[in-house]
């Protein structure tokens, strides 16, 4: 078993950058050559609240590219876009991850014109971005929609539960032949994309597991909700709702997470004295310390 690929998202539901290896942080997937560009670190709102391609697919079409100093947006019929991190804005906004408050600096007018202009509408977006050094980040914890194990460390930025999603190319192989449209792993905006030889759904039992020098340990499954219907490649919902329908017809476990497919697993650090625990890399091989093979049987 080993990666495949690693992905990082910079900004909460726009278009992942592929990586040969990544920092494995507090606040998820971190660019080693300027960890100050992670995983969802960015986020754009509209009135202060989240967007996501569950509302506008052609989010996915805002490919993000790592330059010095900041991030380059390119999208479908718009001028390139320079994302500055050095300096940082400086009008801190109140926003909202889902229903919960968080802070965001927010950038100028000219960026969300930028947005704006892309989505067509009139609303108030704006591009934000988080501080570690002045915000506190959102708990994993206690989240009702959302069972998991998370542990006092446990947080998360602007993603939606964990910061780190792991998911493997059998589970998705295996979901394709139930499928008549065949979909790619990048519908599911995995993480960290592993290979684990012939079984699907090896990774829903997983509890401990070491990547190259990095520990890390099983938060949740994933529930999945409506996002994956979108081809990340088009920015179209599948009008079937598909994969969606075809996962909640065998992927339940009503008692425990409810109405809710599960699709990859969340991970988080063990070591909370760390902000950074190591770095992993494209074709470290990875070993499962810890299983919890009856986790289908005792949740059914």
């Amino acid at each position: 078993m080993n990666v495949k690929e690693l992905r990082i998202y910079p900004i909460k539901s726009c278009g992942g950058v592929k990586v040969q290896e990544t920092l494995i942080t507090r606040y998820g997937l971190a660019l080693p050559s300027d960890p100050r560009i992670y995983d969802r670190r960015w986020m754009i709102v509209k009135n202060g609240r989240h967007l996501s391609q569950r509302v506008l697919p052609r989010m996915a079409l805002i490919q993000p590219s790592f330059v010095k100093d900041g991030l380059l947006l390119q999208a479908p019929n718009m001028p390139d876009l320079f994302i500055p991190i050095n300096p940082l804005p400086k009008e801190i906004m109140n926003c909202y991850c889902w229903d919960e408050p968080i802070f965001g600096l927010r950038y100028d007018d000219n960026i969300s014109h930028w947005f704006r202009t892309y989505f067509q509408s009139d609303d108030k977006i704006d591009l934000v971005i988080f501080d570690e050094k002045q915000f506190q980040a959102r708990s994993s914890q206690n989240k009702p929609d959302f069972p998991n194990v998370a542990q006092d460390h446990d947080v998360s930025v602007y993603h939606d539960v964990c910061p780190i999603h792991l998911c493997s190319l059998e589970s998705v192989a295996n979901l394709n032949t139930r499928l008549e449209k065949k979909i790619k792993i990048y519908n599911f905006r995995p993480n960290i994309i592993v290979t684990n030889g012939d079984e699907p759904y090896a990774e829903d039992c997983w509890r401990e597991i070491q990547i190259g020098e990095v520990k890390l340990r099983w938060i949740s499954p994933c529930l999945r909700c409506l996002l994956p219907t979108v081809d990340q490649e088009t920015g179209i919902k599948d009008p079937n709702q598909e994969p969606w329908k075809t996962l909640r017809s065998y992927r339940l476990q009503p008692n425990s997470y409810g109405v809710k497919a599960l699709f990859g697993i969340y991970l988080g650090q063990i070591d909370d004295s760390k902000i950074v625990s190591g770095t992993i890399h494209v074709g470290d091989l990875i070993h499962v310390i810890k299983q919890d093979l009856d986790f289908w049987e005792k949740n059914d």
